[in-house]
């Protein structure tokens, strides 16, 4: 089976008050060109997609050029402000995503759970340039997609990050470099949900 990469991004602003989305740009550079639905027509540099305004939820589209949709979004993960970032990508190994957030909050990658063992070893490649190995850690929490054959995607987080610019990148490896990227704003109790610190350590791996 072709294992996939999927990479999701979810900021989580210390508030509990709603308020307008923590990613402010997302600067794709790299990528590969096509034409695929819901997108169009696009090329290496075209930036995603914009996400609903309602926020990460089952039903979303989970790629700009693809038309699979989250499925069983953890109630952590409802109301993500996420981008749509595009499946192809997975074709090249030069692609890039800067992504730019307006406020302090916590980054979060999810990972296919076909790549097995050596999950924090990915995250680790994959967020290189953002912090040293360890920065991302597993939160116990799953996403998945309705694809033919659904996946489920572990939730790896950081402790707060300040405002700033953050980039991504495909770990390298041929057909296995795309990302999902997004950002949400839970109560401060629905943070603490998320497992972070030293009960993120307790995961059995896969």
């Amino acid at each position: 089976m072709k294992k996939v990469i999927f990479l999701v991004v979810v900021m989580f602003a210390l508030s509990s008050v709603a308020s307008a989305a923590i990613i402010s740009s997302v600067d794709r550079s790299g990528g590969y060109s096509d034409t695929r639905d819901p997108i169009g027509t696009y090329d290496g540099g075209t930036d995603p997609m914009t996400s609903d305004p309602a926020g990460l939820h089952d039903g979303m589209y989970v790629f700009s050029d693809r038309t699979f949709h989250y499925a069983s979004t953890p109630i952590q993960l409802v109301g993500a402000d996420y981008v749509m970032t595009f499946n192809n990508d997975k074709k090249v190994t030069t692609v890039t995503y800067a992504v730019t957030t307006s406020r302090t909050g916590v980054l979060a990658v999810g990972l296919d759970d076909r790549f097995g063992d050596d999950q924090q070893g990915m995250i680790d490649a994959i967020t290189a340039l953002i912090g040293p190995a360890g920065t991302f850690y597993d939160t116990t929490m799953d996403l998945r997609t309705d694809e033919d054959t659904p996946q489920n995607l572990s939730v790896f987080a950081t402790e707060p990050l300040p405002a700033g610019t953050y980039t991504f990148y495909g770990t390298n490896n041929g057909d296995n470099n795309f990302m999902v990227l997004g950002a949400m704003v839970p109560e401060p109790a629905t943070i603490a949900l998320l497992g972070f610190g030293g009960l993120a350590l307790l995961r059995k791996k896969r």
